[in-house]
């Protein structure tokens, strides 16, 4: 594994370790950065036996930073982001997360995934209240409803905000649930393909409205999305992740994404680090550019 900004992780074995099941964690005693994946592997059981998805996978992310996981289609990148959100258990290593080790899900981590998972029977404004009213429950009424407001407004949903889901296009239900994501106010955004789904204008839109939360919460939100899409990376991360193939998927290389904040779409492609960037992760990811490399 190559990369320019990856530090590993020193935490003494002496550190002091406590439990605090109604956040689905153990606290440890130590400083760090926002996300620390040490040695993570992780491995399920098959008809066929014992298949392992990631291997020895070592990460850290820090406060306020979005980094971009890419690879092919089964190398580990939802497997990857699901022991961060806590979904998913790792078989060797662990996961810290705000200097405590993960052992299930909790709403400090937000989670936006490609089919939206709204509830059908609620409007776009109940979609975001009920997530707000469950995770806030010491807060009052009147509190929760500027909560949901401000967020609407922020994603442009306010006109329709009486509208069930079944009435809006792809990108407006996106928009909902990324919304609802930053209204019960995660300190880690986990985005697994969500804009895949969506037409190349629409993802182009919610790529600008993500970063205008993102700007909008002064960048204190960590986000780690998983996509295919090469440009939209760019565009959004600090760094990217590259993944080998699976199974036993590894971290291939770290891609540092020095491109300066804020950045416009329209120029950004012009500029000779873009070019210089598309093209060593194209290198990385794709191994035939031609009809003649299939000669």
């Amino acid at each position: 594994m190559k990369t320019n900004h990856l530090e590993q992780s020193n935490i003494a074995t002496s550190e002091s370790i406590l439990v605090d099941s109604e956040n689905n964690y153990h606290k440890i005693n130590t400083q760090g950065t926002s996300i620390d994946i040490q040695d993570v592997s992780v491995s399920f059981r098959t008809s066929k036996g014992i298949s392992t998805v990631i291997k020895k996978i070592n990460l850290q992310i820090a406060k306020g930073e979005i980094v971009a996981i890419i690879g092919h289609s089964g190398c580990g990148k939802s497997t990857l982001m699901n022991t961060i959100s806590g979904m998913v258990t790792p078989t060797q290593g662990r996961v810290i997360v705000n200097n405590k080790i993960v052992v299930g899900p909790s709403p400090d981590r937000g989670i936006v995934f490609q089919n939206y998972s709204l509830l059908p029977w609620l409007s776009v404004y109940q979609n975001i209240y009920e997530a707000v009213d469950a995770v806030m429950k010491d807060k009052r009424k009147k509190e929760k409803k500027a909560i949901v407001e401000e967020n609407l407004e922020a994603v442009g949903l306010i006109p329709h905000r009486s509208k069930l889901p079944k009435e809006l296009s792809g990108g407006m239900k996106q928009r909902v649930a990324i919304a609802r994501a930053f209204a019960i106010n995660p300190s880690i955004l986990l985005l697994d393909e969500p804009f895949g789904a969506l037409d190349a204008l629409t993802k182009s839109s919610m790529h600008v409205e993500l970063l205008k939360l993102w700007n909008l919460d002064n960048r204190n939100k960590t986000i780690v999305m998983v996509t295919h899409d090469i440009e939209e990376a760019i565009f959004l991360a600090d760094r990217i992740v590259v993944m080998n193939d699976g199974p036993s998927a590894t971290i291939k290389e770290i891609v540092d994404i020095p491109l300066q904040r804020p950045r416009n779409k329209k120029d950004i492609v012009h500029e000779p680090l873009y070019a210089e960037i598309h093209d060593r992760l194209l290198s990385l990811l794709i191994k035939k550019f031609s009809i003649k490399d299939m000669e």
